[in-house]
């Protein structure tokens, strides 16, 4: 079953790739946006937490994908 907390946690997979790209790059700006992103995924996954649990739908693909989307 998928649902907004199993979509939050699938954006936050996306972003790992893009903020090490960004982290890596050699211009003045790229902490800044690295940043944003590790804050923007973060809140994501308060996010995705809070209204699985609020929501009451914890399914078995969130309980996969969260601690992976957490490394």
């Amino acid at each position: 079953m998928w649902n907004i907390a199993n979509t939050l946690t699938t954006c936050r997979l996306f972003l790992i790739p893009i903020f090490l790209v960004i982290f890596y790059m050699p211009d003045s700006w790229a902490f800044f946006v690295a940043a944003f992103i590790f804050w923007l995924a973060s809140i994501t996954d308060i996010l995705d937490g809070y209204l699985a649990r609020k929501l009451e739908q914890s399914t078995p693909v969130g309980a996969f994908l969260d601690p992976v989307g957490d490394n």
